[in-house]
């Protein structure tokens, strides 16, 4: 039953979105990313949008003399419907291309004209002159872009120069050719200073054969210059193949076929992206003979199975971007022992969030980390040329030497970092300068430095090691010991820190009093479930208080916000968070939540305010 029904869920999502252009995007595509026109328009009309800011500049940058553009409804495009892009690769060419629905074929086409393009008709497909590797055609729905870039590697192959009427060059030639010309220049280096000219004259030169040396650099130029405008051709074509083909594709095998993908789709996300497979697009942008024959790094156990799909909502109270990101089972067996520890609780009791800028905190299991990290990283050296068995033996004996589980002991794996305040000091400074008899004095100055009040604090088990360091910091006169607290002066700056053991927990801390009393035990916290959920339910967090920076921040005195566009742009934004969620499966969740300001109508009317405000 839960077979058909989840069947049945993939054709209603199938059939919601054959109506749009999915349909166009090839099967093998490895990126596909869309931008619903239809969910922005909800939120903003197009009159508003035609009088924001970058609607206008965009309307000026395509008026001239004799034509003033005042919407962008006159360039005929449906703006209200769904756009796409998708990136597709083989072993000879890269595709990036744009579909974009057309509202009005008279007024797209007139705009063309108006701008000095010429229509034409090729093969039935309507398009102008195209530049290059690039690609335009359109029919009376549609609107296709395609930009292609040749894979350069695939042409170095003797069997494809020859297919093509390219000139073929043998690499390996070329290598001897570099090392002799190596030796050459080191030997000419040599030479360089009891260079002779009489010495050096040559009485065998003969300026015919010399002539005949210069022909053959002209034939070698030639022969190039012919090969770059093969390619170029080649280049031509099939990007305007391509989009001619998507352009009147009615795939049955399309994206929409692929289960990843339909998995992905939500209709109610504003924009978003799809990665299907991280090695292929790897291999595509990095070529096997490169990265394994050349650099000997295998990224195949990184990547392999690897995809990514996000998703952006603007809402009227917030805007969030998700993100599901798939690793291999092997890889997700990996990250889920890495993971497994969670973040202790304890630290909750050392947080105050009326003072709270900022935190970041991580939860991970340094053993199991010590244990699974070595295991990939030899993955990836395993095909390093010459060293590939030193490499391995290596990793062999860091792990052999290494005692994951004493190093878990003094430090578990999770830390939390606690921004509470920002503060400006004058401190005096020496430096140098002439004075009236042009003689080198020291002097004197003063400057203000910016201190953080922050605090930190990380789990051990076992912290014996780190009391004989103190103590030897201590002996040494490189810290000093008052009332429980370690403190260490930064050298140079009026920055000090305080350090403390307690309840397996370790504390690096700037603020003195706020420090004292987490060693008496007379700390006053306070937390809302919001935050104590963000923190221990996940694997990694982050919070920022734009509004809290803004009071603390010394902006006059660090001379950092003369037009004073930062502090409004920190005044006018409310509390943002990240997460990364516990692995589930194979896949783990990441989620970026910016609230929305209350005199605000909805994220996107915002994102335009903010942007005109900071543009003036």
């Amino acid at each position: 039953m839960k077979t058909i029904l989840s069947f049945l869920m993939l054709c209603a999502t199938t059939i919601s979105f054959a109506q749009d252009n999915f349909s166009k995007i090839p099967q093998d595509a490895s990126i596909v990313a869309s931008i619903k026109g239809k969910n922005l328009f909800q939120m903003l009309s197009m009159e508003e949008l035609d009088n924001t800011m970058m609607a206008k500049e965009m309307l000026k940058e395509i008026s001239d003399n004799n034509n003033t553009y005042t919407s962008l409804n006159q360039l005929g495009l449906d703006l209200e419907n769904t756009a796409h892009y998708f990136y597709q690769s083989n072993d000879s060419i890269f595709y990036n291309t744009l579909i974009i629905p057309i509202k009005n074929i008279t007024t797209f086409e007139t705009f063309l004209k108006d701008k000095n393009k010429t229509i034409t008709t090729v093969n039935g497909v309507k398009t102008t002159e195209n530049n290059g590797s690039e690609a335009t055609v359109w029919d009376n729905n549609n609107f296709v872009f395609v930009y292609g870039s040749l894979v350069q590697s695939y042409f170095d192959q003797k069997e494809i120069a020859d297919r093509y009427g390219l000139t073929y060059y043998d690499q390996s030639l070329y290598a001897e050719e570099d090392v002799e010309y190596l030796i050459k220049e080191d030997q000419e280096d040599n030479y360089e200073e009891d260079y002779n000219e009489e010495d050096n004259y040559d009485e065998d030169y003969n300026e015919e054969e010399d002539d005949t040396l210069d022909d053959q650099t002209y034939d070698n130029y030639s022969n190039g210059n012919s090969d770059y405008e093969i390619k170029s051709k080649l280049e031509e074509q099939w990007s305007f193949n391509k989009a001619a083909q998507v352009l009147n594709s009615q795939q049955s095998h399309s994206i929409l076929d692929n289960s990843k993908f339909s998995k992905s789709l939500d209709k109610d996300a504003e924009a978003s992206i799809w990665i299907g497979d991280f090695q292929a697009i790897y291999k595509s942008f990095m070529p096997y003979s490169y990265y394994t024959e050349f650099s000997g790094f295998d990224m195949s156990k990184m990547y392999a199975d690897t995809g990514l799909y996000a998703n952006l909502y603007l809402e009227e109270d917030l805007m969030k971007l998700e993100a599901t990101y798939t690793m291999s089972p092997s890889m997700a067996n990996s990250y889920k022992k890495m993971t497994s520890r969670p973040l202790n609780k304890k630290f909750l009791n050392y947080i105050n969030e009326d003072k709270l800028i900022a935190y970041m905190s991580y939860a991970m299991d340094t053993e199991e980390t010590l244990k699974e990290y070595p295991k990939l990283i030899k993955e990836v050296y395993k095909n390093l040329p010459n060293y590939a068995e030193e490499a391995s033996l290596g990793i062999d004996l860091f792990s052999l030497l290494l005692d994951e589980k004493a190093v878990a002991d003094v430090l578990k794996g999770d830390m939390l970092f606690l921004l509470s305040g920002l503060s400006s000091q004058e401190v005096t400074y020496t430096t140098y300068q002439y004075n009236e008899d042009y003689e080198y004095e020291e002097v004197e100055k003063t400057k203000n430095e910016t201190i953080p009040d922050f605090l930190l604090m990380a789990s051990t088990e076992d912290p014996t090691i780190i009391n004989k360091v103190l103590d030897y910091t201590r002996n040494k006169q490189l810290v000093t010991y008052s009332n429980g607290l370690y403190k260490i002066q930064v050298p140079k700056s009026p920055l000090s820190m305080y350090f403390v053991i307690k309840d397996d927990i370790i504390f690096l801390g700037t603020n003195q009093l706020e420090m004292t009393k987490i060693l008496n035990g007379t700390f006053k916290a306070k937390l809302s479930s919001a935050h104590k959920k963000l923190l221990t339910k996940n694997t990694s967090s982050m919070f920022l208080s734009p509004k809290q920076l803004a009071k603390q921040l010394p902006m006059e005195e660090m001379n950092m916000d003369k037009t004073g566009k930062f502090k409004w742009f920190l005044n006018n934004t409310e509390d943002a968070y990240f997460k990364t969620s516990k692995i589930k499966g194979n896949s783990i969740q990441t989620e970026m939540v910016i609230k929305v300001p209350s005199n605000q109508e909805n994220a996107l009317k915002y994102i335009f305010n903010t942007i005109e405000e900071l543009a003036k």
